[in-house]
């Protein structure tokens, strides 16, 4: 993600009564890091990260589901959200790409393809740091006919994938339980996203975030 490419792209303490500190497991984890190599995690000093989530339909609701599960996956607090009801200061946009869908009771049946997601950052001038807030919508699939609660366990797991992409996992697996699956089948995170996200948290990031707004 050198010069403007672009990327296509929430904390728990662990149990009381431990003495030693929790080291994150490398083992069977998936790769996080950019088709370039490059590594972006969200850094101490600009915790909270601020998100915005369209007001329309339960989007908001969701959006805070999915960073709440993305949070308790880490060990220190290494992530530290708050909901903004201002996109203008904002670090993670999160908007409806089209159609607002009804609230409804996702369905428990096997997984549809009901929706899609898609999260963008850009790099600024130097490829060393994103230079706006990511952005990402959520869109739903009209070429079939879904029902409304098909389409809300859609819409469920794919706003928990792509808030993935924007707290660092850029990269997508091929395990059918991982959230970052695409498409996503499950709408929690597995043990091996927390194994991922922990070990990615530990890792020396080398890219910067975007410029806090005001």
């Amino acid at each position: 993600m050198r010069g403007g490419r672009w990327a296509v792209l929430g904390a728990v303490l662990a149990a009381a009564g431990c003495t030693d500190p929790l080291v994150p497991s490398r083992s069977a984890i998936y790769p996080f890091a950019d088709a370039f190599g490059d590594v972006f995690h969200w850094p101490a000093d600009r915790l909270p990260v601020h998100i915005y989530a369209d007001p329309r339909g339960d989007l908001s609701a969701l959006v805070g589901r999915a960073v709440d599960l993305w949070a308790r996956q880490l060990l220190y607090g290494e992530l530290r959200v708050v909901m903004v009801a201002d996109s203008n200061r904002a670090d993670v946009i999160v908007r409806w790409a089209d159609s607002v869908p009804p609230a409804a009771t996702p369905d428990p049946g096997p997984p549809v393809e009901a929706c899609g997601g898609v999260t963008q950052g850009v790099l600024d001038g130097t490829g060393q740091a994103f230079a706006a807030p990511f952005e990402t919508e959520i869109s739903i699939l009209t070429g079939t006919v879904f029902t409304p609660e098909q389409v809300a366990a859609c819409v469920r797991r794919t706003t928990l994938h792509e808030l993935g992409h924007s707290f660092g996992l850029f990269q997508e697996t091929a395990d059918t339980l991982s959230a970052m699956r695409s498409p996503p089948l499950v709408a929690e995170p597995a043990a091996i996203d927390r194994r991922t996200v922990q070990v990615l948290y530990h890792t020396p990031a080398t890219l910067g975030p975007p410029p806090r707004r005001p």
